[in-house]
């Protein structure tokens, strides 16, 4: 699997497994050879997270609002958006 991910901000470390078996999850469903780079973080705004997604299919990224334990599914659902 040629995929970094990258989890900052998120103390969870439950929560940081999630998101992570998520991002992994959409790599392989994708079907998308090629290098991939996810970084999720907190943004400068307060009370935001930034993802910022790398690949084969181009660069995207998106800042959203959203409490800590929905974010493995915000996450999926803005990398299904990317592709």
């Amino acid at each position: 699997m040629d995929l970094e991910v990258v989890i900052e901000g998120v103390a969870d470390v439950r929560l940081v497994s999630q998101i992570k078996q998520k991002i992994r999850r959409m790599y392989r469903d994708a079907g998308r050879s090629g290098k991939w780079s996810v970084v999720m973080s907190p943004s400068e705004t307060r009370g935001q997270w930034d993802l910022g997604v790398r690949g084969p299919f181009g660069r995207h990224f998106a800042s959203f609002a959203e409490r800590s334990g929905r974010l493995p599914d915000l996450v999926a659902e803005q990398l299904r958006a990317f592709l």
